[in-house]
């Protein structure tokens, strides 16, 4: 809680690969604030992990953690597209583990600085190998990415 300290600052919806197991610790909290702290955000598995990584028969995390329950998550015609790449965040999250061994002495403006640094610098290269490879990369306007409202 210490990264959203109230719940006007949680997110609507909060990927991670492990949720299912995050959302059962909160679900078993004694503390009934910290069990309800989450109530407001949805909390999915990532696609991916959703799909190659849990089972099947994993009845928990298929009733609630599974991104496919929340329409709100999916765009298009018949919601047949997501309108967040949970599998490229997880790259990302992948590419900026690379450098803990670099950060983890560091103090906070200058952890922020550097990473942001190195963002920027990675997010223009990969724009640049995007237009090289025929791709038009852009910034998509905050009111084309729709809103996400989460439900009680």
């Amino acid at each position: 809680m210490r990264l959203f300290p109230t719940k006007e600052s949680l997110p609507g919806v909060i990927w991670h690969d492990n949720n299912c197991k995050i959302h059962a610790v909160l679900r078993n909290c004694e503390n009934p604030e910290e069990r309800d702290y989450f109530n407001e955000c949805f909390l999915p598995v990532d696609v991916f992990h959703f799909k190659a990584k849990h089972k099947i028969t994993d009845d928990y995390c298929n009733a609630n953690c599974n991104p496919a329950q929340w329409p709100e998550l999916r765009k298009g015609d018949n919601g047949s597209e997501w309108r967040f790449n949970s599998s490229a965040a997880e790259q990302v999250n992948a590419w900026i583990g690379g450098y803990q061994a670099v950060v983890r002495e560091m103090q906070v403006d200058r952890y922020n600085f550097f990473l942001d640094e190195m963002i920027y610098r990675r997010n223009e290269w990969l724009e640049t190998e995007l237009e090289r490879a025929g791709h038009a990369p852009r910034q998509i306007p905050r009111q084309d990415l729709g809103v996400i409202v989460s439900s009680t």
